[in-house]
């Protein structure tokens, strides 16, 4: 429960950093902005979908059993 809370919350805080400073780093072109989305917003991002989506494609697997199919 935690791990999930965790991802959601790192999820949640990219896309608010991407939110908050997309706006000025397109119209005003700031470069600071523009550091805050890619360094930090969109690397949250990744991380907290890619939380996600490793346990949804890795499947599951049983102790004991080989993982090759």
């Amino acid at each position: 429960m935690g791990a999930m809370l965790f991802r959601v919350l790192l999820l949640t805080a990219g896309l608010a950093a991407v939110e908050i400073r997309l706006g000025s780093a397109l119209v005003e072109g700031s470069l600071s902005a523009w550091g805050l989305v890619l360094l930090i917003g969109l690397p949250m991002i990744v991380a907290g979908s890619a939380g996600f989506m490793v346990p949804l494609f890795g499947g599951g697997h049983e102790k004991g059993k080989p993982s090759d199919a």
